[in-house]
C-alpha cells in the first residue's frame, strides 16, 4: 500500500504532542519539526493512501431520491 506524508502545519506544543501521542499509539510513523518563527510546530505523519475514493453513506440517502 502507498503511504504518503500528511503534514499538519502551525501546530502548538499541546497540539503537536497530543498529535504524535495518538499517532504512536496506534503506530504511524510521525515526526515534528519547529516552524521558522520559533514557536509553532509542524506534524508530519506517514499515512496510507487508498486507490478508490470512500463509499457515500446509504443512511442519509432516500430511495426515492435515486
Amino acid at each position: 500500500m502507498k503511504e504518503t506524508w500528511f503534514h499538519y502545519p502551525e501546530c502548538t506544543t499541546q497540539q503537536a504532542d497530543e498529535l504524535l501521542a495518538q499517532y504512536r499509539r496506534r503506530g504511524v510513523r510521525v515526526e515534528r519539526s519547529l516552524n521558522p518563527d520559533f514557536i509553532t510546530w509542524t506534524v508530519s505523519a506517514r499515512l496510507p493512501e487508498i486507490n478508490h475514493p470512500p463509499r457515500a453513506n446509504r443512511c442519509w440517502q432516500n430511495r426515492m431520491w435515486g
